[in-house]
């Protein structure tokens, strides 16, 4: 299979609206096969994946496997690299996993498949990698990758090899967007830096950056914690999506950088607060009332987890996700895990367009979290071939979330058979 049909089959999911049956209210969870498809789907994103994460007990998925090797099932890294409904990255660390993504966007086997340029973040920062989730949607549609510290990391190095970015004349034909004065510059790659000496600073200027790429700011943004990130993870998959801005405050005051942003919406921008009151406090919420309207997301979340969820049900004009009904894609990433946000990112563009889920624990998926997927299971009466799908990109290795949680994920998000209610 070559890599251009690999990435139409990961990219491709059913998004057709779901016909009235699969919308009614407690699906039965019923075990029903998926059609050759599904399993096509996950084969070629095992594929694709090979050699970029791990596959279970830290071994990668390989290709070339024959009936004669030893542990030749073990090898082809199933269950741990997919299953019907879900696909993993199975990176060691949210470095590996940013890496793994960005591969599978980005084949480079032609100029079409190479971006035009990367984004490069300190791995120290993770509130620079929720609030440069806009420069992986339009128009720069920029992977998010990682130096760690000082040092630009073999897998990162990796990638950016086989990128080989193009250049993109929005950005004076820079290859690579380096954020922050600490982090390395790649070499041999031509840079532009947005500088900020921390992360409220950068914050605004990626703002500035992505404002001149798009001609004017976005009129939405989306505040988050800059001082707990689990809490801050969900904003850049939208982020991404909708090229919204994304900017970090603290409990108690709104940065003088983070103001200027805002105020360069004059008056009219659209605020979205990102947790209840016991992350982002009502004073804070006053004081960010004279940059424009705000709303809450999330307002009765109690948990992270709570609060994913509550975003990706979220719909108020033209903002959040609304998936309430089958039919999507969606990624999972555990909270001790923030940069897996960048990974996400990039999820949530270019023909997968998923919401970020989140799990705080790895060998079982949260109550919560097994509710809201039932709500939404994929169902349908008399014969599939119409049906809608569900899918699921896992973020990390086993140890971030288990081959049992897996399982059990694989489960949740099946295409079932309805039982026609009685008259």
């Amino acid at each position: 299979m070559s890599a251009e049909s690999i990435q139409r089959a990961v990219r491709a999911p059913n998004v057709r609206r779901a016909p009235a049956a699969t919308r009614r209210h407690g699906l039965l969870r019923a075990r029903a096969l998926l059609r050759g498809r599904a399993a096509l789907l996950c084969a070629a994103a095992a594929a694709a994946l090979a050699g970029c994460g791990g596959a279970g007990e830290g071994r990668p998925p390989q290709l070339g496997v024959r009936a004669g090797d030893d542990e030749a099932a073990a090898k082809l890294g199933f269950p741990a690299a997919a299953t019907r409904n879900t696909v993993r990255v199975g990176g060691g660390d949210a470095v590996a996993d940013a890496a793994a993504v960005a591969r599978v966007f980005y084949p480079a086997t032609t100029s079409a498949t190479r971006p035009r340029a990367v984004v490069l973040i300190d791995s120290r920062r993770w509130q620079d990698a929720v609030s440069a989730a806009p420069l992986a949607g339009d128009p720069l549609a920029a992977p998010l990758l990682f130096a760690t510290g000082g040092d630009i990391p073999a897998v990162t190095r990796d990638a950016l090899a086989s990128l080989r970015p193009l250049g993109s004349d929005l950005a004076d034909d820079a290859q690579a967007i380096v954020v922050g004065d600490g982090t390395p510059a790649p070499a041999n790659l031509r840079v532009r830096r947005l500088r900020g000496e921390d992360p409220y600073a950068v914050a605004a200027e990626i703002d500035r950056f992505a404002a001149a790429l798009r001609r004017k700011p976005s009129p939405r943004v989306v505040i988050f914690s800059g001082e707990r990130p689990e809490w801050a993870m969900p904003a850049a998959a939208w982020a991404a999506f909708s090229g919204d801005a994304a900017l970090p405050v603290r409990a108690t005051t709104v940065p003088a950088p983070i103001r200027r942003a805002l105020a360069r919406r004059e008056g009219d921008a659209q605020i979205f607060l990102l947790g209840p009151e016991s992350v982002l406090p009502r004073g804070l919420e006053r004081k960010l009332r004279s940059f424009g309207r705000v709303r809450r997301v999330g307002a009765r979340a109690r948990s992270a987890v709570d609060l994913a969820i509550a975003f990706a049900r979220y719909r108020a004009g033209g903002f959040g996700w609304g998936v309430v009904v089958p039919g999507y894609n969606l990624t999972l990433a555990n909270v001790a895990r923030p940069l897996d946000a960048a990974a996400a990112a990039l999820l949530a563009t270019k023909g997968v367009f998923a919401p970020l889920l989140l799990t705080d624990r790895a060998d079982t998926l949260p109550r919560a979290l097994q509710q809201y997927l039932l709500s939404i299971q994929p169902g349908y009466e008399g014969t599939p071939q119409d049906s809608v799908y569900n899918r699921v990109w896992i973020l990390g290795d086993d140890r971030a979330v288990s081959i049992a949680a897996q399982a059990q994920l694989d489960r949740l998000v099946e295409l079932v058979p309805v039982q026609p209610q009685a008259p």
